[in-house]
């Protein structure tokens, strides 16, 4: 099971499952994949499938059910990070390593601090579909779109939620033990303003220390998934 190849479709119906666009083009023409082959396909909405290929065609393949495996490859928990932009480059990674730790959704933030403005999300979605299949989950992990920090604090949660920030007197972000969801505020290139963690705790947020040392923002996030992913 650890080296199938994934595919992703949005088309299932009752016991049909329908690949096309680029990764109909994958399965036919990289893959060499034939009418007869078995297959493992994810709907990105929590639920991966056995298929058998009935029929390929120019446009689709066209796959029967066989198995059918809800929340495959999922963690117990949510773990959902929110984490100010950061630099193009930096931003692909952490969202390949954070998508194949376990990472349930994604809010970009405009922070104090934040440089960047903006992001590539054509580019972004597609690293995190290709994370997606790489690890072979079956939730696809939502990619919000960036809003301001101090809008997106404000909105209630029934998450547990901690804001990372290098303070030694914060207590370190333990290992959880039990399966609860959880979200992560993750600062951009220069942290959090102190107005912006005194904002999160006003709202609910427990301030942490990931560690005594300073980490990059996709350092931190992958830091923070690892130990709270069950």
């Amino acid at each position: 099971m650890a080296h199938e190849q994934f595919f992703y479709s949005k088309h299932v119906e009752n016991n049909t499952l329908i690949i096309d666009g680029d990764e109909h083009k994958h399965l036919f023409r990289v893959m060499r994949k034939r009418p007869g082959d078995t297959i493992w396909i994810s709907d990105g909405k929590g639920t991966s499938y056995q298929a058998e290929i009935l029929e390929i065609d120019a446009e689709s393949t066209i796959c029967k059910i066989i198995g059918k495996h809800p929340k495959f490859g999922e963690p117990e928990n949510r773990v959902s990070l929110a984490i100010g932009l950061i630099k193009p480059s930096h931003w692909e990674i952490m969202l390949e390593k954070a998508v194949e730790l376990g990472v349930y959704d994604i809010y970009p933030l405009m922070t104090r601090y934040t440089v960047v403005k903006s992001l590539k999300r054509e580019r972004s979605e597609k690293i995190i579909l290709s994370a997606l299949k790489q690890s072979g989950r079956s939730h696809l992990p939502i990619l919000h779109d960036p809003v301001p920090f101090k809008e997106f604090i404000k909105q209630k949660r029934p998450d547990i939620i901690y804001i990372c920030d290098n303070q030694d007197d914060y207590p370190q972000l333990a290992p959880a033990s039990d399966p609860e969801n959880y979200l992560v505020l993750i600062g951009p290139e220069g942290g959090f303003h102190p107005d912006e963690v005194a904002l999160a705790i006003q709202h609910s947020a427990q301030p942490v220390l990931l560690t005594n040392r300073r980490l990059r923002t996709e350092t931190a996030c992958l830091a923070a998934l690892i130990r709270l992913i069950v």
